[in-house]
């Protein structure tokens, strides 16, 4: 019998994640996003880009709808960026891309 590790592997080797650059202008921010962000948390998400660079790739469904990073993607348009940074969940059904977006936290 595998153990939950052993099938976790299985399965994270089988759909390897590929980021790709994408125009900002493609990305649709999500109507239903529930997470509303000032024009001041903007500002601090950019000077945290500033500083550290871009480290985590905005997370997309197959129709170039933002499932999480609605703010990172905000701020880089603010820092007159062109292209992010982007990982597509298109493994994902729209209910639980919904799901996944209410439930992130990061």
């Amino acid at each position: 019998m595998k153990s939950l590790a052993a099938s976790y592997v299985g399965t994270a080797v089988r759909s390897r994640m590929s980021v790709t650059y994408r125009r900002i202008e493609e990305l649709k921010l999500h109507p239903t996003n529930p997470r509303r962000h000032s024009k001041k948390q903007i500002r601090q998400i950019a000077n945290s880009i500033k500083t550290f660079d871009f480290n985590v790739p905005i997370l997309i469904d197959r129709d170039d709808k933002v499932i999480a990073g609605h703010g990172r993607l905000l701020a880089c348009d603010e820092l007159g960026w062109t292209e992010v940074p982007t990982l597509c969940l298109d493994h994902l059904t729209s209910v639980q891309a919904r799901a996944f977006m209410l439930a992130d936290t990061g």
